[in-house]
């Protein structure tokens, strides 16, 4: 069941209403990390698709106070409204779980006036899925050896990339010796080890992941010290 005694040890509980995409990603992604999840969508089939990963599905309207009541929704610790492209549905779905005493609300937006309006009735965080994956898709295109961006201003941010060939052998120091890099690398992951502020010394491994903040200009001038010229 998903109501059950709280204690000391239990798993937090997430109410993730709108089984669409972005709803059942993050459902089942809550639900990888140990989160007790409880899915609700006014369809039948998505709702069906998550009762295999979360641990309770539940059909019915997200909107409806009373559905949610009987759901025990209000014991949730996190509500996340997933339903953004139905701009009534998730202002209300967001207004009644802040309503029945859910402590944090996440809302969906489909555009900045929707966000607002969230923000505006009660929502504690408002996110852009689609707006954000466009910003890294085109930091990705402008910086190619990435595969994951998170911005910090136009112009910079927070990389995740695949060591390079050309990387592999060589320490932090070497690669920190060009002239004028502004740019800092935060950590290191190398299979299932996390390597937090590596030293000069940590030398690269094949199938590393390395992350790095900067400007777009410095991390995709990073990613290509060392590298040989194209004939040489």
């Amino acid at each position: 069941m998903f109501r059950r005694q709280r204690d000391q040890e239990r798993q937090d509980r997430v109410v993730v209403i709108g089984l669409g995409r972005f709803g059942t990603s993050t459902a089942r992604t809550l639900a990888s990390l140990g989160y007790e999840v409880l899915g609700i969508d006014i369809d039948e089939r998505p709702v069906t698709e998550a009762s295999d990963f979360v641990t309770l599905a539940a059909q019915g309207d997200g909107t409806d106070e009373e559905l949610l009541r009987s759901l025990h929704v209000e014991e949730s610790d996190v509500g996340i409204v997933a339903q953004g492209e139905n701009l009534a549905a998730s202002v209300l779905a967001t207004m009644v779980l802040k309503q029945i005493g859910v402590p944090w609300v996440i809302s969906k937006a489909a555009n900045k006036l929707h966000g607002d309006v969230l923000t505006r009735i009660g929502a504690d965080r408002v996110i852009f899925p689609e707006a954000d994956a466009g910003i890294r898709l085109g930091h990705s295109l402008a910086v190619r050896t990435i595969n994951d961006y998170i911005t910090l201003t136009p112009t910079a941010g927070l990389a995740k990339m695949h060591a390079p060939q050309h990387f592999i052998g060589r320490s932090l120091a070497d690669l920190y010796n060009t002239p004028d890099l502004a740019l800092s690398v935060l950590l290191i992951r190398r299979k299932d080890q996390l390597i937090t502020a590596p030293s000069y010394t940590e030398q690269i491994e094949a199938d590393d992941e390395i992350v790095v903040a900067g400007t777009d200009a410095a991390i995709n001038r990073f990613s290509t010290i060392g590298q040989h010229p194209k004939g040489s």
